[in-house]
């Protein structure tokens, strides 16, 4: 049975660990959606590892399957990015941050210098889809990407953390 307090607890502690790299990010002139933004990229990794290393210090089950060890770590990942997303729509609403601003600006400069590559009519379309852009799309695309991530993660702590059954038992 999953624990949902260890895991709402470690996706909580990952919230606050990703609203203040996106701070961070916003005081220094960066958006988090862009090029910097792998500067949180190792939260949800660190969040899933300690609450699944939680999970196996109370719990010392002789057998831990994959497929639950996976679940764990999922939930964690899902609370973490539901969370994020909904901090940092408040905290961007509530302060007023220019972070579309920042994340427009950035890519306008990126955009610039894929003109001579792709032609004028790619780059002006690429333009307008920028102009269009919203904060709403870009926190969900945010929450996906958080979550494919987070999935890659999952499959990989999942492995550390399974315990098969033991082969030989003591009698």
């Amino acid at each position: 049975m999953i624990n949902y307090n260890i895991s709402l607890k470690y996706g909580l502690y990952g919230t606050a660990l990703g609203i203040l790299v996106f701070i961070l990010l916003l005081l220094s002139g960066n958006s988090p959606w862009s090029s910097a933004s792998w500067m949180g990229a190792w939260i949800p990794g660190i969040t899933a590892y300690f609450a699944l290393k939680t999970y196996a210090s109370e719990n010392q089950e002789s057998v831990v399957l994959y497929s639950t060890t996976l679940k764990r770590s999922m939930l964690i990942i899902l609370f973490q990015a539901l969370f994020y997303n909904l901090a940092a729509t408040i905290f961007v609403y509530l302060f007023n941050a220019d972070a579309i601003g920042l994340y427009k600006a950035e890519m306008m400069q990126n955009a610039e210098q894929l003109k001579t590559m792709v032609g004028e009519e790619m780059y002006t379309q690429l333009i307008i889809e920028l102009e269009k852009i919203t904060f709403t799309t870009l926190a969900f695309w945010d929450f996906i990407y958080k979550l494919i991530g987070g999935f890659l993660v999952s499959l990989v702590l999942a492995g550390v953390f399974r315990k098969n059954k033991p082969i030989f038992e003591n009698e």
